[in-house]
């Protein structure tokens, strides 16, 4: 059972680390555990990084939050209601980050959850399956969402395809 957790520790630490961030929010208990290690080395090189704990209750207590450059929530999705998970996610994604990472318990294998998730569920919410583990047999997932990455622009989208000045006196549309 080690080896997972090692696993997602270090999977959550280099997306933290690709970030660069200088200001984390951390949703969920045990959630800012993964962040520990970057905030030392910051407050090495003498570039400190804010970190911001939230409860459970993160929902209300957004509401009066600032903009973060990275979320990260543990272990408080599956306990929320659907639909109260499905805010904080959003605002989360609409204004208070520009990426967040999410490790959740998938499926419906696990006790004692208020709310089952499903890929579909972060797929809906333009996230991106990070990687899958298994804990004693069940399901658990890492999801990260980048406005950056979000979607790519089609090469056709430019303003050399959207009209074409030479022809405008030879056509007639």
């Amino acid at each position: 059972m080690n080896q997972p957790i090692e696993q997602i520790r270090f999977d959550i630490e280099t997306l933290i680390d690709e970030c660069r961030p200088s200001s984390i929010l951390c949703v969920g208990e045990g959630a800012h555990r993964f962040v520990e290690t970057y905030v030392a080395q910051r407050e090495v090189m003498q570039r400190p990084c804010a970190v911001t704990k939230m409860s459970e209750t993160a929902l209300h207590d957004l509401k009066q939050s600032q903009r973060y450059d990275v979320g990260i929530i543990v272990n408080t999705l599956e306990y929320l209601e659907k639909d109260d998970s499905n805010q904080l996610v959003a605002r989360l994604r609409d204004l208070h980050t520009t990426r967040f990472v999410v490790l959740v318990r998938v499926g419906g294998d696990w006790e004692d959850l208020k709310s089952e998730w499903h890929v579909s569920d972060f797929l809906s919410f333009g996230m991106k399956l990070v990687n899958r583990y298994q804990i004693d047999g069940k399901p658990m997932h890492i999801y990260t969402y980048d406005i950056s990455t979000y979607k790519k622009t089609p090469e056709w989208l430019n303003p050399k395809d959207w009209a074409n000045p030479e022809l405008w006196d030879k056509f007639r549309w």
